[in-house]
């Protein structure tokens, strides 16, 4: 399987209101040709070398939004904005996190723990935590946010990849995100790359991962095979063998396609009466929602954060 990451906005925090959006669009390897052909044969169309949403004219959002919903892609999204998070609460967000990181940092050396690799590893993360100036709050906001948005996907996928013809499909998984910079990792993206793991494997309840019972049964289904690891445990390091990619999205037309995704959304919540705009994300919207709850978006937020929430404002996505 296939999942790929992008978002839209610049998820910066500051004075007016502004809303962010990332998206996820999952692909069974098996499909990936025929995504490919699509996607191809939009670029040579409309003359560009990749789907970028924001570069593209609103009218020409809606039949690529038509191709997902009729695709046997499966979408996700997840929106944030400045009301519900400020710079400052960000902050104290933050700094909340370095003090937990510091005192688990504690508890591991009272324990016994001698380890320099695991207390570098402690104190790096303190750091960035910590410290705007190591890793900006747009930045961290990101990352952050992202390691919910990868665990939905990877959920998602269980639960709508039922039918047998991607048993086969199941047993491996490539985590691909659009990359900031050629050749090296941003600030964010190092922080992802380190965080994903502890964080999924650290919180049971927030990042739960459940597979259907006839999966166990024999013939054992592929991905139980391969990625557990006792009775109802997976391994998180089997499942994320190949890492995160962070590539290039012209190389990949799942990412073009997540940015597409993305964009529509936050221009649905940001241009609520736009016609050609919701025409768009009416295509996506049903195919956006989950299991959990039924939206077609989650709005996310930190425990420091606000409900302040506008819901005529979120009307159409929701």
């Amino acid at each position: 399987m296939r999942l790929h990451f992008d978002e839209s906005g610049d998820f910066a925090f500051g004075a007016g209101f502004d809303a962010y959006v990332q998206a996820a669009v999952i692909c069974a390897e098996r499909d990936l040709p025929k995504i490919e052909a699509f996607v191809a044969a939009e670029q040579d169309r409309l003359g560009v070398d990749e789907l970028h949403g924001v570069a593209l004219p609103d009218e020409e959002l809606v039949p690529i939004c038509a191709y997902v919903e009729a695709s046997p892609l499966e979408i996700l999204a997840q929106a944030t904005d400045t009301n519900a998070l400020t710079e400052g609460q960000i902050t104290e967000h933050r700094l909340g996190q370095a003090v937990r990181l510091k005192e688990n940092l504690e508890q591991w050396k009272a324990a016994g723990g001698e380890s320099e690799s695991i207390e570098s590893w402690y104190w790096l993360h303190i750091n960035r935590a910590g410290l705007p100036q190591r890793v900006s709050n747009r930045e961290y906001v990101q990352a952050d946010f992202l390691v919910r948005l990868i665990h939905g996907a990877l959920f998602k996928t269980i639960v709508r990849f039922l039918d047998d013809r991607y048993r086969d499909d199941l047993a491996d998984f490539h985590f691909i995100l659009d990359g900031k910079l050629p050749g090296k990792l941003a600030a964010g993206e190092k922080v992802l790359n380190a965080l994903l793991l502890p964080a999924m494997g650290s919180n049971q309840d927030r990042f739960a991962l459940v597979t259907p019972l006839e999966w166990q049964q024999e013939p054992v289904h592929p991905f139980h095979a391969k990625f557990s690891s006792g009775e109802n445990t997976l391994s998180l390091n089997r499942i994320f063998e190949h890492g995160l990619r962070f590539e290039d999205s012209r190389d990949h037309a799942g990412l073009q396609l997540a940015d597409v995704v993305a964009y529509v959304t936050r221009r649905a919540i940001l241009d609520p009466d736009d016609d050609v705009v919701y025409r768009a994300y009416s295509h996506i919207r049903d195919k956006l929602r989950t299991e959990r709850g039924g939206q077609a978006i989650s709005l996310v937020r930190y425990e420091t954060g606000t409900d302040n929430i506008d819901d005529a404002r979120y009307r159409l996505v929701l």
